[in-house]
């Protein structure tokens, strides 16, 4: 039968036939009559930004006008405060990832694949109406509306008009956002690591560093800065708000509890996240603080200029005022149990710090290894010897120590130093039984247990050497890019583990 006597006999069909066509139609489900179809899919709206996918958060602070990763970036900024998140931008006033809404987080309602004309969304908690967004066309430019919505369990409900019909469907959302603060000394800011250290490491002759917050050196390169954004990207059902106040220099005293006057601060780390986050709960707080406490540079300093340095006394304050390094260190280091537990006292007084949400964690990240050659062997660098690496390594950084050390001075006389106070790492460890905080233990055991060192003196070195004669003076002894890189993801893991 031709086409044409076809299309003759559907024409001349009779009423009966027609009618029960027609009945047989609208009996159908919606997506069967190919009329209308209502598919849900919903996703939190991304606080922590990556606009160029380059694994580091962009803010909305402004961004050099040109050569944002070159070495001499335009003084002048461009785009803050336009709401749109541009590659290499600046944090928000140098510490925030996005802007805080006392409404709530935005969260994007997707409907493109549906099938109709047009579509509706309602919103309920608790069976009552949250919101209801109008009636919009549905096309494949705007199939995808955005509410913004507090935190809280949800039930979202679509509507879709086609051909006369309409299709309806529901579905459970859980509105959550992860409100995150570091606070911290140069170890959380990332010193060494701006946004262009690239360039700096690549280049030759002079270089002007591009910070998040210049007089903090605070840069999203640094690893709490990437654990967040690996938080963010882990679930399209969460978003993460960063906020870092992080300052290099920072010790409990002076930077996370009190004013740290010599970057500038004119309030504490504490009294800065709650004039941030104001009344809202903070889930999850990074804090890597304590090295400047017993005095990391001291140590440094003294062991680079006075031979058998543990044994002596140092050239710097703080720990000039004991008669040798080893006693300052392990007076400095028995503090800390005090100077922590204030932090935790600070947490829980929302007079002093910012609040807390009834599940928060607080992960205090322990200092990696910067003390072993690639084959696990102490290292030796300029005049920093094997010894005072090994000393380093045992009585300040390794978590569980023996309770002495056998130091063998240049003469070949073995003195024992008792360690009764512990040594940093393993003060920062204990916190897990005090406080209940979520140490991350990995921050040190990736560099510290594993058989490969990743030192100042190692073929894959995870920290600067010595940079005092470069443009960046301060980065000596401090994470380089592949420690943050490696510090971010220990931070990630710790922070999976906290929140089940």
């Amino acid at each position: 039968m031709s086409v044409a006597a076809r299309m003759i006999g559907a024409a001349v069909m009779s009423g009966a036939v027609m009618s029960a066509a027609l009945l047989a139609a609208s009996s159908l489900p919606a997506h069967a009559a190919n009329s209308a179809d209502a598919v849900i899919a919903w996703s939190m709206v991304p606080q922590a930004k990556d606009a160029d996918g380059d694994g580091f958060i962009d803010g909305d602070g402004g961004v050099p006008k040109k050569g944002a990763l070159s070495s001499y970036p335009s003084a002048r900024m461009i785009g803050a405060g336009n709401h749109v998140a541009q590659p290499n931008e600046r944090l928000i006033n140098g510490n925030q990832s996005w802007y805080l809404n006392d409404r709530g987080f935005p969260v994007s309602l997707d409907a493109c694949a549906s099938r109709g004309d047009k579509a509706r969304w309602t919103v309920l908690r608790n069976g009552e109406v949250a919101a209801r967004l109008p009636w919009k066309p549905l096309s494949n430019k705007h199939c995808s509306r955005e509410v913004v919505l507090p935190e809280g369990t949800y039930e979202l409900q679509l509507e879709v008009r086609g051909s006369g019909q309409t299709s309806r469907t529901k579905a459970p959302a859980q509105v959550v956002n992860y409100l995150t603060v570091a606070m911290g000394d140069s170890y959380a800011s990332g010193e060494g690591n701006p946004r262009n250290v690239d360039a700096w490491l690549t280049g030759s002759g002079g270089f002007s560093p591009y910070w998040d917050d210049s007089e903090c050196h605070r840069s999203v390169h640094g690893g709490p800065a990437q654990a967040a954004l690996r938080l963010e990207e882990s679930s399209p059902h969460s978003s993460v708000t960063f906020i870092d106040l992080a300052c290099s220099g920072a010790t409990v005293a002076a930077g996370i509890l009190g004013p740290q006057t010599a970057a500038g601060q004119s309030t504490s780390q504490m009294q800065q996240a709650r004039s941030i986050v104001g009344d809202l709960p903070v889930d999850i707080v990074l804090l890597m603080v304590g090295g400047n406490d017993i005095g990391f540079t001291s140590i440094l300093a003294s062991c680079a200029l006075v031979t058998d340095c543990p044994v002596s006394k140092a050239v710097t304050s703080p720990l000039n005022r004991y008669p040798t390094v080893q006693q300052g260190v392990q007076t400095l280091t028995g503090g800390l149990t005090r100077s922590y537990a204030r932090i935790a006292q600070c947490l829980a007084d929302s007079a002093c710090g910012p609040s807390l949400s009834p599940g928060a964690a607080v992960l205090p990240v322990m200092y990696p290894d910067i003390t072993r050659a690639t084959d696990g062997a102490p290292c030796t660098y300029l005049t920093l010897s094997q010894g005072d690496f090994g000393w380093a390594r045992d009585t300040v950084l390794v978590p569980s120590p023996a309770p002495a050390y056998d130091y063998v001075t240049s003469s070949g006389q073995h003195m024992s130093l008792g360690l009764a106070q512990g040594t940093l790492n393993g003060q920062i460890a204990a916190t897990g039984s005090m406080l209940g905080w979520h140490p991350v233990q990995r921050a040190w055991a990736a560099s510290g247990d594993s058989a490969q060192g990743h030192g100042v003196c190692a073929d894959d070195p995870w920290a600067f050497a010595l940079t005092a004669l470069s443009a960046m003076p301060d980065a000596s002894f401090h994470p380089n890019p592949a420690g943050h890189l490696a510090m971010g993801k220990a931070i990630s893991g710790a922070i999976e583990i906290a929140l089940k």
